[in-house]
């Protein structure tokens, strides 16, 4: 019978206090520093060399031939679906041209929902 006093106190107690869960979609969330979200990818700074699509372990950048952005014509593309999020693309990037932000909002209806950040 003790315990049930202690069941209802803390039930008491449980009731009056905050509560600890943050009601997510309607309350905006700031990533810590350092998390490695949705990939960012500065065209105008690119080279072509394809040295992300070299060292990325999952296999989620391919190099496609695009004449209309560079003259050299190669630039890559992100799967996101595939990523793994390791940050090797960023690290090995010798024009720093891609970031990994902190956008955790990875979903969507349609595909294109879950491409790349492409900034011209």
């Amino acid at each position: 019978m003790k315990e049930w006093g202690f069941v209802w106190r803390e039930a008491i107690r449980r009731l009056i206090s905050k509560p600890f869960t943050i009601h997510y979609p309607f309350v905006n969330v700031e990533a810590v520093e350092g998390y490695r979200g949705r990939i960012e990818f500065h065209l105008s700074k690119c080279k072509g060399c394809g040295m992300c699509a070299m060292v990325c372990p999952s296999k989620a950048i391919t190099m496609v031939k695009e004449e209309k952005v560079k003259p050299g014509g190669r630039m890559p593309v992100f799967e996101l679906a595939r990523c793994c999020y390791c940050g090797l693309c960023a690290e090995y990037c010798p024009a720093k041209a891609i970031k990994l932000t902190k956008d955790y909002h990875l979903v969507g209806f349609r595909k294109e929902d879950i491409k790349a950040r492409v900034i011209p």
